[in-house]
C-alpha cells in the first residue's frame, strides 16, 4: 500500500486512497475489505472507514453487504457501456452548444491539457487529465443540467475501464489524436465537425474499454 497520507480531513481522505487503489487495480474486484485490518493499518477508528465505505458504494466501487464485509465490485460491461452511451449521446449535444462561446483562452486551456497528457507518464494523472479535457472543451456551454449529467459519467466505475485502456501506451498516440482533431474542429468554429469527432471519439472508447475489460477479466 502507499504511503499513509493525514487523514485528518476524516472518511474524504480515505475514500480518495481506497478508490484510487481500487481504479489502479491495487485493490481487484472480489476482494473484502475488512474494517478492523483496514483501521489497524491506517491507525484510525473503524468509524470514518464505514463512512468512506458509503461512499464508495454510492459510485458502485464497492458492494456493501449485510453483516458481512463489503467488497471490491466487480466491473459490469453493460454499465461501463451505458455510462459510454450516455455520454455519447449528451457531449456531442453540450460540445455544439459550446463551440461558438469558446475564446483564446479556453482553447488555450485545452490545449495545455493535451500538453500535459503527452507529458505525463503517471497513468492516474492521464485519467484525470482525460477527464479534465473533456470538460474543458465542454465548459463554455451553458446546458448546466446537461453537464452536471456528464460530470456524475466521469466518476466511480467507468474509471478503472479508462485506467485499463490509459494503461497501454500504444493507445496513447491514437487518443492524443482524436483530442486535437476535435479541438482543431473547436477553434475552427466547425461545430459540426467537432460533434461529428466527438462522437466517433467516444464510440471508439466505447470499443477501446470493452476490449481491455474482456483482456482483463
Amino acid at each position: 500500500m502507499r504511503g499513509i497520507p493525514n487523514y485528518g480531513d476524516g472518511p474524504r481522505a480515505i475514500y480518495e486512497v481506497l478508490k484510487q487503489q481500487i481504479i489502479s487495480g491495487e485493490r481487484r474486484a472480489g476482494e473484502e475489505l475488512k474494517i478492523l485490518p483496514l483501521a489497524k493499518e491506517m491507525e484510525i477508528s473503524a468509524i470514518p472507514i464505514r463512512e468512506a465505505f458509503r461512499m464508495l458504494a454510492a459510485e458502485n466501487l464497492v458492494e456493501l453487504r449485510p453483516r458481512r464485509s463489503p467488497i471490491i465490485s466487480h466491473i459490469d460491461e453493460k454499465e461501463i457501456i451505458e455510462i459510454n452511451q450516455i455520454r455519447g449521446a449528451l457531449e456531442p449535444i453540450v460540445l455544439a452548444d459550446a463551440v461558438a462561446q469558446h475564446t483564446k483562452e479556453t482553447i488555450a486551456e485545452c490545449r495545455y491539457l493535451i500538453d500535459r497528457y503527452i507529458q505525463s507518464t503517471d497513468l492516474w494523472e492521464r485519467v484525470e487529465l482525460n477527464r479534465k479535457f473533456h470538460m474543458a472543451l465542454l465548459s463554455p456551454s451553458k446546458m448546466n443540467r446537461s453537464i452536471s449529467i456528464i460530470v456524475d459519467q466521469y466518476d466511480g466505475i467507468t474509471r478503472i475501464s479508462q485506467f485499463r485502456v490509459v494503461e497501454h501506451e500504444s493507445r496513447a498516440g491514437v487518443h492524443n489524436r482524436e483530442h486535437e482533431g476535435i479541438l482543431e474542429a473547436v477553434q475552427a468554429g466547425n461545430a459540426d465537425l467537432a460533434v461529428e469527432l466527438m462522437s466517433t471519439h467516444i464510440d471508439k472508447a466505447t470499443d477501446r474499454a470493452k476490449k481491455e475489460l474482456s483482456t482483463q477479466s
